[in-house]
């Protein structure tokens, strides 16, 4: 009886000091999140990393030459991949799919009012919705 006692007390100064164990862990996380906020996400994740990676170039770059674009593409998607993996999804079925889950704008702005702290990075963000970020497949 006294080590559950013990065990009780454990857990409760745990959770008043902050340290009670986490239930999910961030690789859950994106299995917990419904389609929407996930691509919502995604697309303020990779607005991020897209703003900084072009933030290192300097505001005077201009055009890189042809080897080093292509080097640019090459990086880029592999930061695309690599924040979609985290989501678990391939580049292959986050753009089959986004079209889809931003075409009705209404759904969107009705979930962003409801996430405050989603709509204002959402509202940063230079370009979203269906084009989103990333590039597209040649003719699509």
């Amino acid at each position: 009886m006294r080590s559950v006692h013990r065990s009780l007390i454990g857990i409760c100064l745990g959770v008043v000091l902050g340290l009670a164990p986490v239930v999910s862990t961030a690789a859950d996380a994106p299995a917990k999140m419904s389609e929407l906020e996930r691509y919502i996400r995604i697309q303020i994740d990779i607005g991020a990393a897209m703003k900084d990676f072009f933030a290192k170039m300097g505001p005077d770059a201009g055009s890189p030459p042809p080897e080093e674009r292509e080097a640019m593409v090459e990086q880029i998607d592999q930061t695309v991949a690599d924040i979609l993996k985290k989501y678990h999804l391939t580049t292959d079925e986050y753009n089959s799919r986004k079209k889809d889950v931003f075409k009705d704008e209404a759904v969107v702005s009705a979930f962003l009012d409801r996430h405050p702290d989603l709509k204002a990075q959402w509202e940063a963000l230079p370009f979203r919705g269906s084009g989103g970020h990333g590039r597209r497949p040649p003719g699509s």
